[in-house]
Formats: C-alpha cells, sequence, structure tokens
C-alpha cells in the first residue's frame, strides 16, 4: 500500500528538481554588447537593487557571471534580466537596467525581494572594471578588479 504514495513522492520530487534545473545550468549568454537582439519592450525595471556580486571565470571561453540582489514592485516577477546602457567604452565600466517580466493581471504593490544570476560569455574580460546595475530608484555597483562593492560613478544612459 506504501508504494504507490513512495513513488508519488518520487515523481514529485523529480519534477520539481527538473523545474529548477534550467536556473542553475543555464547556457552563458552572449555579451550584451555583442547580441544583436533588441531588448524586450515588456520587462519592465525592478524598483530597486541591493547589492550585486561578479564574478570572472577565465575559463575558454571565458564568463562574466553576475548576481543581482533586487527588489520587484509586485510579487509574480520572472525572466529577469540586464539590459546594457550606453556609456563611455573606454571607462571600463559596464552599465546595466535590472527587469523582469511583471506578472499578468492584477496584483498587490508589495515590494518583494528577488535574487538572480546571469553568465555572460564572450565578454572583454580585461576590459572589465566595475559593473554598475540600475534600478527604478537606486544603482548598486562592483568593482571587479579590488572584487568589492562599489559607487556607481558612470555616465551611462538606458536604451
Amino acid at each position: 500500500m506504501k508504494r504507490p504514495i513512495l513513488i508519488g513522492a518520487m515523481i514529485a520530487s523529480a519534477a520539481v528538481m527538473t523545474a529548477s534545473l534550467p536556473l542553475f545550468a543555464a547556457d552563458p549568454q552572449p555579451w550584451p554588447w555583442k547580441s544583436k537582439l533588441p531588448p524586450d519592450p515588456a520587462l519592465v525595471e525592478l524598483a530597486s537593487v541591493e547589492g550585486i556580486t561578479v564574478v570572472i571565470n577565465k575559463s575558454n571561453p571565458p564568463t562574466v557571471a553576475i548576481t543581482v540582489n533586487a527588489s520587484a514592485p509586485t510579487p509574480g516577477f520572472s525572466e529577469f534580466q540586464l539590459t546594457p546602457r550606453m556609456g563611455d567604452p573606454k571607462d571600463l565600466i559596464f552599465a546595466f537596467d535590472a527587469k523582469g517580466r511583471p506578472p499578468e493581471g492584477m496584483s498587490a504593490q508589495v515590494i518583494t525581494p528577488v535574487t538572480f544570476s546571469i553568465k555572460y560569455a564572450d565578454a572583454p574580460i580585461d576590459k572589465v572594471g566595475v559593473v554598475e546595475i540600475y534600478g527604478q530608484g537606486n544603482c548598486s555597483a562592483f568593482n571587479v578588479t579590488e572584487s568589492k562593492a562599489a559607487e556607481c560613478t558612470s555616465k551611462s544612459t538606458p536604451q
């Protein structure tokens, strides 16, 4: 009698693990400034960015992994992305807007913490000095060369 319960639990466990797998095993995305795809107009800028970390992996090909701790304006946001901002290519600052897809329909305006990571391939790792991530209300920066939080200083603009 307990066998069907055990089998059901194993199937449910496998389904949960499979559903979350793409979050951890996602392939690196192309470096945004090299991508030819336009930004998705349905994405909305997140309310704020509380902190970011950046890790450069000098594998072959090298990758840049960016983890963002932010706040969404409502619960249910998904498909988080970083969209590049235009700035001075010589200042070694790469700036992004933190965006996500809002939930369909009406939802309560409750600030909701979110964390997401994106890995990029083909980044000019020798030119990445500082990464800045903008939300609606603020900006958070990470100095890659010193491996610590920094102040936002770029004069970048959204695309």
